[in-house]
């Protein structure tokens, strides 16, 4: 009789941060993802062992300095300044630099929950 192969499973402190990084990645497509992201942040992050709790400010950051950059950009992109080719044009690559700093952000924190490993510098403004 042969033993079945040993796989590895979430453990339930893991889902609410995946979750939380699905969430966050479709930020820049409706805010109200990332509402439902900080809010399970917040519910769970006490209860959290340690290296999960750099999970959530590493989260948090994300949020908050997504959440600062989207809102002044949507503004910017149905205003008239969009009519102008150069301003237009450096509007849509903020709006698509933010895009990109989410989804780093996002992947190396699935990266980091998947190899059950705090995020090393959870503060960071960068990837």
């Amino acid at each position: 009789m042969t033993v079945p192969a040993t796989r590895t499973k979430l453990s339930d402190t893991t889902i609410i941060p995946i979750v939380n990084y699905l969430l966050l990645f479709f930020l820049i497509v409706g805010g109200i993802s990332g509402v439902i992201a900080i809010t399970l942040i917040y519910l769970f992050q006490d209860d959290a062992p340690d290296w999960l709790k750099t999970h959530y400010a590493f989260q948090k950051k994300t949020f908050w300095v997504g959440i600062g950059a989207f809102v002044p950009l949507v503004v910017l992109l149905t205003s008239p300044i969009m009519s102008s080719m150069v301003l237009g044009g450096v509007v849509l690559i903020l709006v698509f630099a933010l895009f990109l700093w989410i989804v780093g952000r996002c992947t190396l924190g699935f990266n980091h929950v998947f190899h059950k490993r705090p995020i090393p510098n959870p503060k960071s403004w960068l990837v």
